[in-house]
């Protein structure tokens, strides 16, 4: 323990003679460059007033709390290393006396944050410049720091005058530089470490935004697809229709008007409840019904927990469509049986048909390939499609969705 004008009391200090611990946060490799707008409290010229006041104040607490407990600390351990060598000191002493020393650190804090920000110590043209900046910060901060800890002594011990606080300032700048300076270096790279946390959490956010606009786009481009693929063949067959049975084709086109005003009724909706989609499908299924007659059978069985379940707009009518087209368009005639039921936490959606089936080498059109992109945008994972059959065994069509009640606003 060095000699002081305290006498047998060394209130503020001892020789650092103690470890500093702290933490190397590891320096990112991306410059500073363009995080010159972010502080420790985000954005400046972004972030609400109101939250900066709330994190100024979160930060605050926090400087002076890790200051009280290092102090608290550095007090215990004193208190007993000068009972260990005979020379018991007080703890009513030593803990306003390393309160002085923490608490004069924190009120520097501010300061090296914002010299920090204002010089970063990076790359670039300014480096040299910031660099000597930084220098210069750390030679102020140890003196201011041991000016305030000298000043303090002089207020708190009577036996200090005046006189004595310049031979206390020199015995602590020779004590406590090197402490100083690791300290001094800490508080930077903390700042630059809450920076680029900040400067991270922001270009995530973006990022994320970015992706969930374009996966929206995508979406809203394979719903387009569908509406105008399902009105074309609709009106193919009202063409085929329309010289073998006016009176039929004329019917077809008033259920194709209703069938498009109940799209428009759902525009830009990419999940809409399960009993939406069936009325959709049961206003398509009629007009498949008014072109081939009792040669079409459609049977629809849902369990009735399922009917208020969300699922993709527009999903049943390309499956049933699928159906027409291809399972038994040519043959004139067949059987479509949708089926859908809940299975535990999946939503499963069933549609065979028992026309011709599968050719070797068959491609999926327009309607199951928007269907089966659509899925793995909306549920990536958490979803099952497969089309399977074989020549003359029709067509075996399986969905699996995670179940969800339909959430209705106020708005609905």
């Amino acid at each position: 323990m060095s000699a002081s004008p305290l006498s047998d009391v060394d209130i503020l200090r001892s020789p650092p003679t103690r470890p500093l611990a702290h933490s190397r946060t590891p320096v990112a490799s991306e410059s500073l460059a363009e995080t010159g707008e972010y502080s420790i409290f985000g954005l400046t010229h972004a972030v609400d007033s109101a939250i900066v006041r709330e994190r100024q104040v979160g930060f605050t607490l926090i400087l002076f709390g890790v200051a009280t407990i290092i102090a608290l600390l550095y007090s215990i351990e004193r208190y007993f290393y000068s009972r260990l060598v005979g020379e018991p000191l007080s703890l009513s002493k030593l803990v306003p006396a390393e309160l002085v020393f923490t608490y004069a650190w924190a009120l520097l804090t501010p300061v090296v944050m914002l010299m920090a920000k204002r010089f970063p110590v990076r790359g670039g043209e300014q480096r040299a410049r910031n660099w000597f900046v930084q220098i210069a910060g750390m030679i102020g901060f140890i003196m201011a720091h041991v000016a305030m800890c000298a000043l303090a002594a002089a207020a708190l011990e009577p036996t200090i005058t005046l006189r004595a606080v310049p031979t206390v300032f020199g015995q602590y700048l020779l004590s406590w530089t090197v402490l100083d300076a690791i300290v001094f270096c800490a508080l930077v790279t903390v700042h630059h470490a809450v920076v680029y946390y900040r400067v991270s959490k922001d270009r995530a956010l973006r990022a994320s935004q970015l992706a969930a606009r374009l996966a929206q786009a995508q979406l809203q481009m394979l719903r387009m697809q569908l509406q105008p693929h399902f009105l074309f063949n609709t009106l193919h067959s009202i063409s085929a229709l329309m010289h073998k049975d006016v009176r039929r084709a004329d019917s077809m086109i008033a259920a194709l008007s209703d069938l498009l005003r109940m799209s428009l009724q759902n525009i830009g909706a990419q999940e809409v409840p399960l009993q939406s989609e069936l009325d959709f499908l049961q206003r398509y299924v009629e007009i498949m019904q008014l072109r081939f007659g009792e040669r079409l059978r459609v049977s629809i069985d849902v369990e009735p927990e399922t009917r208020d379940a969300r699922v993709p707009n527009l999903f049943l009518q390309p499956l049933v469509e699928n159906s027409f087209r291809h399972g038994f368009g040519d043959l004139g005639q067949g059987t479509i049986a949708i089926s859908v039921r809940r299975d535990g936490d999946m939503l499963r959606c069933v549609v065979i048909d028992d026309g011709r089936g599968l050719r070797a080498g068959h491609k999926e059109g327009v309607g199951l390939a928007s269907t089966r992109q659509r899925l793995a945008h909306l549920y990536g994972d958490r979803h099952a499609f497969a089309v399977r059959g074989a020549p003359g065994e029709g067509v075996h069509v399986t969905m699996a969705i995670p179940f969800h009640p339909f959430e209705r606003t106020a708005a609905d």
